[in-house]
């Protein structure tokens, strides 16, 4: 990884039978000024539990060496205090990887500086989680894995993953809606992503196809376009089902990012000549970025790095 830049894998699946979820990321970081570091994040959801998702970072000045991140397994450690979590998770896939990015060249162009992939846009996710001493179940988990990298994190940005929606259970939703800034100025929202149903994998968004956002912390209202597709997104999601963070950007300063690993979709489909088509989700991960501070939104208290 170049300097300055950031590196981050990770893995968000769900339990179908239960409101648990899970949140796990490796990241790197190198910043502008200062050494470089590793870290490692597990954000845990039980609902049954009836308490707040569980979230542990520590940092490191380079990855342990039993650690690992990719496309088929998750396994490492964190310590923060007194909490303690411990993962070793095989994560397998029929699904192609997808790189939402388009044209493919942006991947190789200075703007936007994130790119990201979806290494597994629709999983499953099997084996073993402690939090605290207290082992929780992972036996074929819906989820998927991600991969970012980059110089700088967006201006501003939602990323939505969901699966399991009634009528269409083999169906998996990876959105990507972004801000970027250049100099002064911000663009309008870029949706950036795929719908696999039926078999078929209806690419969303891409550059120059406006999108309209109406993009909250606790709440998403979205109209995304694919040729001859119109998507219609609703997300809404229970406050003390989210966990709010700071992501250190390598250029300087931090983006305020909120976190649901739980929560719930509503999805519209317009085609032409095919009418309307609704599929709605409670197994869905949502996530929204700012370089702005969001009002009434506190990060909690984690090791920088």
């Amino acid at each position: 990884m170049g300097a300055p830049g950031y590196e981050s894998w990770f893995v968000s699946a769900r339990d179908p039978g239960s409101p648990r979820a899970l949140w796990i990321r490796h990241t790197r970081h190198r910043p502008r000024q200062g050494p470089e570091s590793a870290a490692l994040w597990c954000t845990v959801i039980d609902r049954d539990l009836g308490k707040r998702p569980a979230v542990l970072k520590q940092v490191f000045s380079a990855f342990p060496p039993e650690t690992a991140a990719g496309p088929g397994q998750f396994r490492g450690q964190a310590a923060m205090g007194e909490h303690s979590a411990h993962w070793d998770l095989a994560i397998t896939g029929r699904q192609p990887p997808l790189r939402p990015l388009r044209p493919p060249v942006l991947y190789r162009a200075p703007l936007p500086r994130t790119k990201l992939a979806a290494v597994v846009p629709d999983g499953q996710v099997t084996g073993m989680l402690q939090v605290d001493g207290r082992e929780v179940s992972v036996s074929g988990w819906r989820g998927t894995v991600g991969h970012n990298w980059g110089s700088e994190h967006a201006d501003s940005w939602v990323w939505l993953h969901a699966a399991d929606f009634g009528g269409a259970p083999e169906a998996w939703l990876e959105l990507v809606l972004a801000r970027i800034r250049v100099g002064p100025a911000r663009s309008p929202w870029t949706a950036m992503g795929a719908l696999g149903l039926g078999g078929e994998r209806i690419a969303l968004g891409g550059l120059g196809r406006r999108s309209r956002v109406d993009a909250r912390p606790g709440h998403l209202a979205a109209d995304v376009y694919a040729p001859g597709t119109r998507l219609r997104l609703s997300v809404a999601l229970a406050e003390d089902d989210r966990v709010a963070v700071a992501y250190a950007d390598p250029r300087g300063g931090t983006r305020t990012v909120t976190h649901a690993a739980l929560a719930s979709v509503e999805l519209i489909m317009q085609r032409p000549g095919n009418g309307e088509l609704t599929l709605t989700s409670s197994r869905a991960a949502y996530e929204y970025g700012a370089r702005q501070p969001v009002p009434g939104i506190v990060p909690e208290s984690l090791p920088q790095g």
